[in-house]
């Protein structure tokens, strides 16, 4: 699902936008976009509505992580409201203008296709998604403080 779709209280915004942000500062050159899907009801219908989708374009193609946009998709057990909302995984993929070049997820920790990304790019992209999985350790609230006082 469109990550804007998901930006429903503060908190959620907040991650969202971080999350935008943790990617920029890797990968400076990219232009991030929070709708990567259709908003027709057929598209929306073949969504997963427990993942917050975004996109990610290079100018030009991306030597190093081998593609020119990254479709990204971070999912979670349920709702992103409920409290029992837990992160499951993250999955990405790139693609040239036209063709997937490769997947990655959380899953297997692998990059698989016809053209993963360099090495040194691979370690870079799961530097970000370690990050990313860090950030939504607790989806649907501010990372509580430690210190059993709240501050």
């Amino acid at each position: 699902m469109n990550a804007a779709s998901h930006a429903v209280t503060v908190e959620l915004t907040s991650k969202i936008a971080h999350l935008a942000v943790l990617f920029r500062a890797e990968f400076a050159e990219v232009r991030v976009d929070l709708n990567p899907w259709l908003t027709d009801s057929k598209t929306q219908r073949q969504l997963d509505p427990h993942s917050i989708d975004l996109s990610f374009f290079f100018p030009k193609r991306h030597l190093g992580l081998a593609c020119n946009c990254i479709l990204l998709k971070v999912r979670f057990s349920e709702g992103l409201l409920r409290p029992t909302c837990q992160l499951t995984h993250v999955e990405a993929d790139g693609y040239d203008h036209v063709n997937p070049q490769w997947s990655f997820s959380t899953i297997s920790g692998q990059f698989t296709g016809e053209s993963p990304p360099l090495p040194e790019y691979q370690a870079r992209f799961r530097t970000v998604v370690d990050r990313i999985l860090q950030l939504f350790e607790y989806p649907n609230q501010v990372k509580p403080r430690s210190g059993g006082y709240g501050y």
